[in-house]
């Protein structure tokens, strides 16, 4: 948004893609952070992006496009080649009759390394992949006669280790049966984007980059419905200090969250007198997402504060330390619905009781302390009866449910 990103997209679509991209970062980041970047970038191939919403779209397959038309048909993968299928350790062919009577040659049932030297089987294989073909070439002719207004043809080849010229596609590929009309275009294709004097060199492309003609300002926010006209909300400071403290408090919490999944993981150390070392870290973390100068040094002490007051604490250090599980995500059936759920902690004590026990990092100042987490119980209770049900189908165990509170060195056990 700072950068003006929102307004280089023309369309609507490019705003819902934006929108899709976030979604699926959403359900894999873990902590603020991504556990594994290959496994976001599989997620994001299997993510079908918008190309316009208003297009009337229809993706089938060859088969199923016999009778019907459209008025543009894009026809992909030309190059690839099918599938060639399992060798069948008994095959027959039907060879027709004098008298329209069809009869059977079947292959011999011998060893299995023997198939391939068998001639009668050797015949039958040949003869279907025969028959695949043509009915292949019956299919293609079918998808490219569906066309209204425009056929579009997308196939690779490859090309030589010099690349000097390409090579002609592969003999079982559909792009070979359409290549006698196609290798013109081909041959032009080449010849215009390699230029001679780089046969011998990679081909590099640059990205298109994209500039504002005139410098770019994020646009002014408009006044609140029933605010008073030309109040600047900038200086309204009780009102900014609210909001900037809950979202300290938010970030702060995230933090927390990260370091105690790396203590439990044995990833880091889970001792006070480290807390200073690991402020760099913490700072880069925080940069990381976009939190400014300003809040780096409040929310830093707010964590290491948090962590100190759970390392100092006999319970916080039986949590951080220990067997069990951190950060342990499951996917289970409860009430009906497909529930996915993360564990801040799983915790196994000496009796081989498991705890599950989830991190809240609030503080409370003033009075009535019972009073506060008595209300946050209540709050967490349904939460931890969906943890516990979809955790002990998966372990096979009953589980125990409690809140730890960093700040107030507090655990609490919830009945579920």
């Amino acid at each position: 948004m700072t950068l003006g990103g929102p307004a280089i997209l023309a369309d609507d679509y490019a705003v819902s893609n934006v929108y899709r991209y976030f979604d699926v970062l959403e359900k894999h980041e873990r902590c603020g952070s991504l556990t594994d970047v290959a496994e976001l970038e599989s997620m994001l191939d299997l993510e079908r992006v918008s190309s316009d919403v208003n297009a009337r779209l229809q993706v089938m397959t060859m088969h199923r496009a016999k009778g019907l038309e459209f008025e543009h048909v894009l026809l992909y993968g030309l190059g690839r080649l099918p599938g060639s299928g399992n060798r069948r350790v008994l095959s027959w062919f039907d060879v027709p009759g004098e008298h329209g009577a069809a009869r059977k040659v079947i292959s011999p049932v011998g060893p299995r390394n023997e198939l391939s030297t068998d001639p009668v089987h050797r015949f039958i294989e040949l003869s279907e992949a025969g028959k695949d073909r043509h009915e292949q070439a019956r299919l293609l002719y079918v998808a490219c006669t569906r066309a209204r207004k425009s056929l579009h043809l997308i196939g690779h080849t490859t090309v030589t280790p010099d690349s000097s010229a390409f090579k002609p596609p592969a003999k079982r590929s559909l792009l070979h049966l359409l290549w006698p009309a196609l290798e013109p275009q081909y041959s032009s294709a080449f010849v215009d984007h390699v230029p001679e004097d780089s046969l011998d060199d990679d081909v590099w492309m640059s990205p298109v980059l994209r500039r504002f003609k005139t410098n770019w300002t994020l646009p002014p926010v408009a006044s609140l419905p029933g605010s008073p006209a030309g109040v600047d909300l900038s200086t309204v400071d009780e009102e900014v200090e609210f909001y900037w403290v809950g979202t300290e408090a938010r970030i702060a919490g995230t933090i927390v969250h990260r370091w105690l999944y790396l203590f439990a993981a044995n990833r880091a150390t889970p001792n006070p007198e480290l807390l200073s070392d690991y402020r760099p870290v913490t700072r880069r973390w925080l940069k990381e997402m976009g939190v400014g100068e300003v809040m780096i040094e409040t929310i830093t002490e707010r964590v290491e504060g948090a962590l100190r007051s759970t390392l100092t604490d006999a319970k916080g250090q039986w949590i951080a330390s220990g067997d069990g599980h951190a950060e342990m995500a499951l996917t289970g059936v409860y009430e009906g619905k497909i529930e996915s759920i993360v564990l801040d902690r799983v915790r196994i004590d000496s009796d081989g009781v498991h705890w599950i026990i989830d991190y809240k990092t609030s503080s409370h100042e003033g009075g009535n302390l019972a009073g506060f987490l008595r209300a946050e119980t209540d709050r967490y209770r349904p939460q931890l009866r969906k943890y516990a049900a979809i955790y002990t189908a998966y372990a096979g165990t009953e589980a125990r449910c409690a809140l730890y509170f960093p700040l107030l060195q507090t655990f609490v056990e919830v009945e579920v």
